[in-house]
This record gives C-alpha cells, sequence and structure tokens, in this order.
C-alpha cells in the first residue's frame, strides 16, 4: 500500500483515482440495556466505561515468526519471507483507517450523549468501512498515510473530516448521523446497531452525500443480484457504473460461528475488491480487516480518544489525525467471532464487479469450500409490496436529508 499521486482536492467528488492514560466518564450517559435482536452482536458483559488505549508497536505474535503460512489484508498478499509481517504491519498500520470511540464532543441532540463509549462500537466499525472505501477510491488501492506536503495529504484531510464529530455539514458521516439515522430504525441514541442496521444508515448516509462520489448496494438475503447493482452503481452518476460498495449482512449460526463457513469468510479478504467485514465477538464489535491461518485481524474500536476539533482544512496537521491509524496488531481466532456480520467490497468500475461475481462464484464452486455465505443472482424477485421509508437528518447548516429505502 505504498503512496499513490492524488486527485485535485477541488475535483475530489467528481475524479477519484482511476501507552495512552484511562478515561472514565459519567455513569448517568449508560444506555439502558435491551434485549439482543437477530440482528445484533451480542451486548458488552464488562464495564465499558473505563476504556484503556495502548499506542505501543506490536511485535509480531509467536505464530507468526516462522514466516510460513500467507498473509491476506483487504486484497492484499504477503507470501512467507524474512520481511513478510514487517510489511504486513507497515500496511496495517499506515493503509488503514481506525475509527474508534470518542469522548468530549457536542451532544448528540436530543440526548445528553458526549461520548459512545459503551455503545458505539459497531458505528465505529461501520464508519471504518466507509472511510476505507473512500480511501481506495480517492487514494488508490495502494495509498499509504501521507504528511503535508504530499500529494494525498489534502485529500487524506477532507476524507477524515467528513468523519469529524460533529453535527455539521462539513462531518456529513459523523457519529451524531449514524446516531439520529438508526433511531428512525428503530434503534434509540445509545443503543447498540447491528450488521443490518449498520447496512441501511451507511446507504443513507451516501446517498445523502453526493460529493462522496460513491454508490451503496445493500444485500440482506445473501444474494447479490445485478439489475440492483446496476441501479445503485449508476444513480445520480453521470459517467455510468462506477465506484460502488457492496454491503453484505449475513448470519452464519445461531449462537456462535458454524465452522463450515470458515474458509469462506477468509477467502473474501483475498477478494481484490474486499474491505472486510464489520462483525464482532459474543461481547464487542470489531472491524476484520485480513487473515492468516486461522486468525483474523482486526481494528477494535474499544478505546477512546477525544474528539478532533473541526477546523480549516488547511489547519490540520499530521498529528492530528495520528489517532485514526492503529499501531498493534491484534488477531482472535475465527471459532471465537459472532456469527452476524457485515461484508464489504468496493468496485471501482464494472470491470471490477466482473470480476467480484467470478470471484464469488469460484469461491462457491472450490473443492473442499464447505458452505457458501453468499452468492450471486441475475435479477431480484419482485415483492410487490416494497414501497421503502424515507430516513432524513437535519443538520445546523443544511436542510432535511432524506433517503426512500
Amino acid at each position: 500500500m505504498g503512496a499513490k499521486s492524488g486527485t485535485d482536492i477541488k475535483n475530489l467528488a467528481l475524479s477519484p483515482v482511476q501507552t495512552t492514560r484511562a478515561y472514565s466518564f459519567d455513569i448517568s450517559n449508560r444506555p439502558s440495556t435491551s434485549p439482543k435482536s437477530s440482528d445484533d452482536v451480542a451486548q458488552p458483559e464488562h464495564d465499558p466505561y473505563l476504556v484503556e488505549s495502548r499506542s505501543s508497536v506490536s511485535a509480531p505474535p509467536a505464530a507468526n515468526n516462522n514466516n510460513t503460512t500467507p498473509i491476506y489484508l483487504m486484497g492484499n498478499f504477503y507470501p512467507p519471507s524474512p520481511t513478510q509481517w514487517t510489511d504486513f504491519q507497515r500496511d496495517f498500520t499506515n493503509g488503514l483507517i481506525w475509527c474508534t470511540y470518542r469522548h468530549s464532543y457536542a451532544p448528540i441532540k436530543p440526548s445528553n450523549f458526549t461520548t459512545d463509549v459503551g455503545w458505539g462500537c459497531m458505528l465505529r466499525s461501520g464508519q471504518g468501512l466507509l472511510a476505507n472505501a473512500l480511501a481506495i477510491q480517492f487514494m488508490g488501492r495502494d495509498w499509504s498515510r501521507p504528511v503535508p506536503g504530499d500529494a494525498n495529504w489534502e485529500i487524506y484531510v477532507r476524507i477524515l473530516s467528513w468523519f469529524l464529530d460533529d453535527m455539521n455539514a462539513k462531518s456529513p458521516f459523523s457519529v451524531h448521523r449514524i446516531a439520529l439515522l438508526g433511531k428512525q430504525l428503530g434503534k434509540n441514541i445509545g443503543e447498540w446497531f447491528g450488521p443490518s442496521t449498520t447496512s441501511q444508515v451507511t446507504k443513507a448516509l451516501v446517498h445523502n452525500f453526493p460529493e462522496s462520489g460513491l454508490g451503496v448496494y445493500v444485500t440482506t438475503d445473501g444474494v447479490v443480484y445485478k439489475d440492483q447493482v446496476e441501479e445503485a452503481a449508476t444513480l445520480k452518476k453521470k459517467d455510468g457504473f462506477g465506484h460502488l460498495l457492496i454491503l453484505v449482512t449475513i448470519r452464519l449460526g445461531i449462537d456462535k460461528l458454524n465452522p463450515i463457513y470458515n474458509d469462506a469468510i477468509k477467502t473474501t479478504f483475498e477478494f481484490p475488491q474486499s474491505l472486510g467485514i464489520a462483525g464482532g465477538r459474543p461481547s464487542s464489535s470489531y472491524y476484520f480487516v485480513g487473515y492468516q491461518g486461522d486468525d483474523l485481524f482486526y481494528l477494535d474500536p474499544h478505546h477512546s480518544r477525544c474528539v478532533v476539533e473541526t477546523k480549516e482544512l488547511s489547519e490540520y496537521v499530521a498529528e492530528d489525525f495520528a489517532t485514526y491509524h492503529c499501531e498493534v496488531v491484534r488477531k482472535i481466532d475465527i471459532n471465537s467471532i459472532d456469527p452476524s456480520m457485515l461484508l464489504a467490497f468496493y468496485c471501482r468500475d464494472r470491470s471490477d464487479f466482473d470480476s467480484f461475481c467470478e470471484r464469488v462464484k469460484e469461491m462457491n464452486t472450490r473443492p473442499g469450500m464447505g458452505s457458501s455465505i453468499f452468492t450471486i443472482g441475475e435479477k431480484a424477485p419482485d415483492y410487490g409490496d416494497d414501497e421503502g421509508h424515507v430516513l432524513s437528518v437535519a443538520d445546523e447548516e443544511d436542510d432535511d436529508l432524506e433517503l426512500i429505502l
């Protein structure tokens, strides 16, 4: 994921590139406990209102010392070699955007929440999926964290500014907007999201911000339908099919992941279109980004950082966004993850989507693969009663933003 020449920031939406101390919080902001739905990952059993974050650089785990097992990181392949772990960790730290809990931001009105600690982990995992999709769209798959003066610096700053925690028009993907859109889908502010809610909110956020230049397709029945993809990939696009985020929400078991799906899950990280998986384990949401053997590598949103101040783009320095990159590589055995998850893929154009479809078909017919986790279909069935509904959010500067789902 080396640096790549960037796009003129003025044409950002039109020309995408072809140990810190612990924090404690007022418990009056705790969300009320609600029953877990089939959509949600299990709720935390520990007290999440005391979160310690660490910034030490991780050494290769013992299991990686022999460098004999391949590593995949969102479509990037690291073959066994003496430099495998060093190369992988460099790209893990500098080529991924890490979204975590934040605190001390303006209240998410009409609530009094000034932090999402304890309830926002899936919201942050969803932010991570979207942020990395946009980074790839505008800086290329081989992008690496820039510094002031680099060709991609202004684009990088603009993208991250979209995710700052503020209810204004400059931050269309803030936790404030995510929480408020979730409220219209039955999730109270301060309540955990599941993969389905996260996917629908992501679709609404992107639709309400055309400057992203991105289309979003969501499927909840395990089938990616080509006719619906065509519609999503060309909606509001002058240049036809392009720049598509595909979100697949699935549940692969009842209380725990059925191991028959393990190989298929891991194979998705090998796709060049991979954006990882927003999922988790039975007490937390994680953003899974790659694998080695039976270990999944992930970005952990359960580390609270102070909110980044909103200011003019030209005023930001590299240190402002240091907490959006993770230096510690974490892993979990695939058999320990929750069965509910949100798979994400980015297709740059029609050719890329066709390649994605071929990879899905090949994965599902590969000998010894086990059971398929999703498939490709030509045309979606017509149920006749899906009239959709509207999600809208008003901010401090704009009129209502809305989306018919």
